[in-house]
């Protein structure tokens, strides 16, 4: 693909991601306008006098607006963790989730709830957990397959294994009128919780590690090709490795932390942004976050615009991401990359 034309899909792609923002911040219980949105940012920076009910500047500015952000960054970031890690393994069945940091991760505010841990110390220990299921994972390998690919995957499926286990545990110690339900709910994933201090949270980790994955973008990109290539072009193995699984797992763990169990993003939307513009590692990223971002908060606008109920956002990811893969299926016979 040219550049002129990547340049011209990604721009589009960013002006509907803003597009969609903007737009979702009507949709819920409360029907906005967008120009009474408009006028509520607008009376912040006193350019218009408030004419509406003090509810709705609530609802806006304290629920949908950080539930927006979040959906965007926790898309973006599942997604930018996907494409890095199917890159790395050069296998585009990897998702997030390989190393098992979601399963730490569910596991961590598993036991904080089990303790009626507050939401912040929930998240505490959901982050803490996933990344020391990460580096167990890491240590594994390193031990017994000096940082192979191939052991490192086995010693992802080992260390998930493990906190499945301890999570069910964790399931029949806890208590079936209030520590059980909130379990399995979180489990599901939600961003109904989202707030200001969740994006403040989450913005330092997701800087850090998409800088990191940016600056050595075309390291990664010649890794793709094998470690042989790789090597003869001069890029030092290890420390790509290490950057990918320490910026993948940072996105990771911070996302699940704060939204949960959010299955398939980032294994479906990865091969969705190849099909738009091509296997390069740097177009890759860029378009990885806006995509994951855009389709996250498409089916976050769903779950909100269905009255009644909120359905788990994990659960629909589930529903809708499945039958998309099917259908990668046949492309991925012919060939990934």
């Amino acid at each position: 693909m040219k550049t002129g034309q990547f340049s011209i899909r990604l721009g589009l792609l960013y002006l509907g991601l803003a597009a969609l923002c903007f737009l979702s911040l009507g949709i819920g219980r409360y029907s906005l306008s967008p120009s009474v949105i408009a006028d509520i940012f607008l009376s912040k920076l006193d350019l218009v006098a408030p004419y509406w009910d003090s509810t709705l500047e609530t609802v806006l500015l304290d629920v949908r607006f950080p539930r927006i952000i979040l959906a965007v960054f926790v898309g973006g970031a599942l997604s930018v963790s996907g494409a890095s890690y199917q890159t790395l393994f050069k296998n585009p069945m990897v998702s997030p989730a390989i190393l098992g940091v979601s399963a730490g991760a569910s596991f961590g505010a598993a036991l904080a709830m089990l303790n009626n841990g507050a939401w912040w110390l929930i998240q505490l220990y959901a982050f803490v957990f996933g990344l020391i299921a990460v580096l167990s994972a890491y240590i594994i390998s390193w031990l017994f397959g000096r940082q192979e690919l191939t052991v490192m995957v086995l010693a992802g499926i080992i260390i998930s294994s493990l906190f499945g286990a301890l999570l069910s545990i964790l399931k029949l110690m806890a208590d079936t009128d209030n520590a059980l339900p909130s379990i399995v709910f979180w489990l599901m994933g939600s961003l109904g919780r989202g707030s200001m201090r969740d994006i403040l949270v989450m913005l330092p980790a997701l800087l850090f590690s998409f800088f990191l994955l940016y600056i050595f973008r075309y390291q990664i990109n010649a890794l793709s090709a094998g470690e042989e290539e790789a090597t003869t072009l001069g890029v030092n193995i290890r420390l790509i490795k290490a950057v990918v699984i320490l910026a993948a797992t940072l996105m990771t763990a911070t996302s699940v932390c704060i939204a949960g169990i959010v299955g398939w993003v980032g294994l479906v939307i990865p091969h969705m942004a190849r099909i738009l513009v091509g296997a390069s590692y740097p177009r890759l990223l860029i378009t990885s976050f806006g995509l994951g971002g855009l389709c996250l908060l498409l089916i976050d606008d769903i779950i909100r615009g269905v009255p009644g109920v909120e359905l788990p956002l994990g659960v629909l990811t589930s529903l809708i991401g499945a039958p998309i893969f099917v259908l990668f299926l046949t492309r991925i016979r012919r060939g990934w990359l």
